[in-house]
């Protein structure tokens, strides 16, 4: 059976409702060659067994496409099937020099911004593809004689950071049941998921206490874009990760990533993050009573946009980079009264933010991207 049957027979399974005869008739799509089917496969599968995603696309007529080697990087090393850093800085660089733009980019969340190999790998990104060095704010290099072994400074700097990853340092007082840390995020990472998610925007809902479903209210005038697992990719996936380590949580524990934009004048006024099981019983459903709340500052705001905790007297200004975590519940997971907290209002400028929010069980989110059993 040829490529095109075998896509038509997935279109008409996955119609049908049947998903797992689809992913069959992807599999042996993607065996064939077809490249698209080939990955859909390999996502499918990874959540549950990213070994056996990483073995088959070793097996695909494709294997040899770039584009295919580095998701099957990804996927390798976010399922801990590929643990050694020196080989993902490697391939990382490898693909880029290919032209996997993705691979680069990837390169840069990893490097230093002030670094001579942050703004080699930037020039790459301008030569293969100027508008999204563009869109990114990316400083063309300056020009001057290039060091010969540029590329194995960049594989070294790369390999000391995915050993470090994410381990930001904390600065708010200790004593309290809310922690700020410095760095979560680099200024280049915080311009990659505002310019890249920031087109799925939409109005801000809430949960309608008698209905369980979303409806937008003045409580919160904000926009938001969810980013499902049909769109996460490995800047994100490393943030989930970096949050799980933090927290202490299981990465499949989490809700899906929210890219907030506050404009002048919008704010989410103050509320609880927990969950009322019975009022918000549909979203209790999918892992049960929020217990852990992160938020990360895209932006600096100059006037404005504080996080706010009533109860504790605390105001905390948006600083690009810095993360913020609280407890929603505690130990016997009651709503912990001290949780209740507001975004304030921006007086002149829009306020960027990433959300993510971590339940007790697995979620649908967390168990598609992650399965059931990942570690942080």
């Amino acid at each position: 059976m040829n490529i095109e049957q075998c896509i038509k027979n997935a279109n008409e399974a996955h119609s049908s409702g049947n998903t797992d005869e689809a992913m069959r008739w992807l599999k042996q799509a993607g065996s064939l060659g077809d490249l698209n089917a080939a990955l859909d496969y390999a996502y499918f599968k990874s959540g549950e067994n990213p070994a056996e995603s990483v073995e088959f696309l070793n097996g695909v007529a494709c294997a040899d496409n770039p584009v295919v080697k580095f998701h099957k990087l990804q996927i390798g090393y976010f399922g801990e099937v590929t643990t050694s850093t020196s080989v993902v800085a490697k391939t990382l660089l490898t693909l880029g020099n290919k032209g996997v733009i993705e691979a680069y980019l990837v390169a840069l969340s990893y490097l230093s911004i002030k670094s001579a190999t942050f703004s080699y790998i930037a020039g790459k990104v301008c030569h293969l593809a100027p508008n999204i060095s563009q869109q990114l704010n990316l400083a063309l290099p300056t020009q001057g004689e290039i060091d010969k072994d540029i590329d194995q400074q960049v594989i070294e700097e790369l390999s000391e950071s995915l050993d470090r990853e994410n381990k930001p340092s904390k600065v708010l007082d200790k004593s309290l049941p809310i922690e700020m840390y410095e760095g979560m995020l680099s200024e280049y990472e915080c311009h990659y998921l505002i310019t890249k998610f920031s087109p799925l925007l939409q109005p801000s809902m809430i949960v309608d206490p008698v209905t369980g479903e979303g409806r937008i209210d003045s409580v919160r005038t904000s926009y938001v874009a969810i980013i499902a697992p049909n769109h996460c990719d490995w800047i994100t996936r490393k943030i989930d990760k970096a949050i799980s380590q933090i927290t202490n949580t299981p990465r499949c524990n989490g809700e899906a990533l929210n890219l907030l934009r506050y404009e002048p004048g919008q704010q989410y006024k103050s509320h609880y993050d927990g969950l009322n099981e019975k009022n918000d019983a549909l979203m209790f459903k999918d892992g049960k009573q929020r217990i852990k709340t992160a938020l990360i500052y895209l932006n600096t705001v100059k006037e404005g946009g504080e996080t706010l905790f009533p109860k504790f007297d605390i105001s905390i200004a948006p600083t690009i980079g810095n993360m913020v975590v609280f407890s929603n519940t505690d130990e016997h997971g009651e709503i912990l009264l001290n949780s209740y907290h507001a975004g304030a209002p921006s007086i002149s400028e829009n306020k960027w933010l990433v959300t993510k929010w971590i339940r007790e069980c697995t979620t649908i989110y967390g168990n598609v991207v992650y399965g059931t059993h990942t570690k942080g």
